[in-house]
């Protein structure tokens, strides 16, 4: 290691630099607050002396809600693809990210103005309009980042031959196909589309929250393995910047992972961002209650080093799991394996339930099951010397 000689004291002028980022970036984001206040009471001022002309242009006559609403999402979608292509044009120093943002927030600004006064008629008035004006906007953006970043991000795609190898490997494993395999394929299809329908309300609003606050594709997908060894793509919310293993590869997430937005971490605390694995399971490559689904490139080196795992890929995996209910986010994959093979045995709609069951009580109020011995004393606080472990087992390192 070399040693430098000591640097003079640095000048009170270049002391001083880095304080006036900050304070450069609040002027400029004052400056930004008061034009668009302006330009909001212009909007308003505009909007109320043409509204009669706007009326009539309009049209109030027509009697199919579905009709209406939907001219007002098309009228939505294309005024805020002017704001966008105009915000593109913006003469000043902002990245594509911002100048979508701007975008949103003039669409989202002229739904506001017109759902404030549709609001005479009544709340329910105001919702209708708030809910397509912002639908149409939102999917004015959304089809714009598609056409720049992609709807999907694949994070970290494993090259063809670890695919291969991996789906080579489980060629001499028999996959369960029992009656109550079929039966339960037939109730995880149902209860997907089910939660999909339901899910909705709470999809939506999360997803426009999450695009806001990092513009990009809406999704991403990491390759895991399902049933039989082969590889399918594993949706969830992007909760992670974009690009977060562009530099580093595929490595397993900590629980104070910087490149999860803030955001990103509650939803992942609350196992929401899993909500597009609905399709998944719909699709017929996961189901709702199996072993947790485990990226392609992590299976290649357990496959070396922890016999007998290719077993666990019998079954198709699941939402929810034996290791997830009763293991916790520092088990080992050997220790995963012993729950996984437990589980396949012991399958059935009663075990199923329980599972699931636990599972949303552990995701939405942090209540587990009650462990018994050795699962007493694994789950104790021992966080760092037990995630320790666990992550250089990911990694292959152990």
């Amino acid at each position: 290691m070399t040693h430098s000689s000591p640097q003079p004291a640095t000048p009170p002028r270049d002391r001083q630099q880095p304080a006036a980022q900050p304070t450069g970036r609040r002027q400029r984001f004052a400056l930004g607050l008061a034009i668009y206040t302006l330009l909001t009471l212009a909007a308003f001022g505009v909007f109320l002396r043409y509204i009669e002309q706007i009326r009539r242009f309009y049209g109030y006559d027509i009697q199919n809600s579905a009709l209406q609403f939907g001219l007002l999402f098309a009228i939505y979608l294309t005024f805020t693809t002017i704001a966008l292509l105009a915000a593109m044009r913006l003469p000043m120093r902002l990245g594509t990210e911002s100048r979508m943002r701007i975008a949103f927030v003039a669409g989202a600004t002229l739904t506001v103005i017109v759902a404030w006064y549709q609001s005479r008629h009544g709340a329910i008035s105001f919702v209708n309009y708030m809910t397509v004006g912002t639908l149409g906007t939102f999917a004015a953006v959304a089809l714009a980042t598609t056409r720049r970043y992609g709807l999907v991000e694949v994070i970290a795609r494993p090259p063809l031959e670890i695919v291969a190898a991996v789906r080579d490997a489980h060629a001499g494993i028999p996959s369960a196909r029992g009656g109550y395999d079929r039966a339960k394929r037939l109730l995880d299809g149902l209860l997907a589309i089910a939660i999909i329908a339901i899910s909705l309300p709470i999809s939506l609003p999360l997803v426009i929250a999450l695009w806001l606050q990092d513009p990009g594709p809406l999704l991403v997908a990491k390759v895991a393995v399902k049933r039989g060894g082969l590889s399918f793509r594993q949706l969830k919310l992007r909760t992670m910047v974009k690009d977060a293993e562009v530099a580093t590869g595929p490595v397993p997430a900590a629980p104070d992972d910087r490149r999860v937005t803030w955001l990103g971490g509650l939803l992942r605390r609350t196992h929401i961002d899993e909500l597009p694995q609905m399709l998944n399971i719909a699709w017929g490559d996961m189901s709702l209650v199996g072993p947790r689904p485990e990226r392609t490139v992590f299976v290649h080196r357990h496959l070396s080093a922890v016999p007998g795992y290719a077993r666990r890929h019998a079954v198709r995996p699941g939402l929810a799991g034996l290791a997830q209910v009763f293991g916790d986010y520092y088990s080992t994959p050997r220790e995963k394996l012993r729950y996984d093979l437990l589980y396949i045995r012991r399958r059935g709609f009663s075990l199923d339930a329980r599972l699931f069951g636990s599972a949303l009580m552990v995701a939405f109020l942090g209540i587990r099951p009650r462990r018994r011995g050795r699962e007493r004393a694994l789950a104790r606080p021992h966080s760092a010397d037990r995630f320790d472990k666990a992550y250089r087992a990911l990694r292959g390192e152990e």
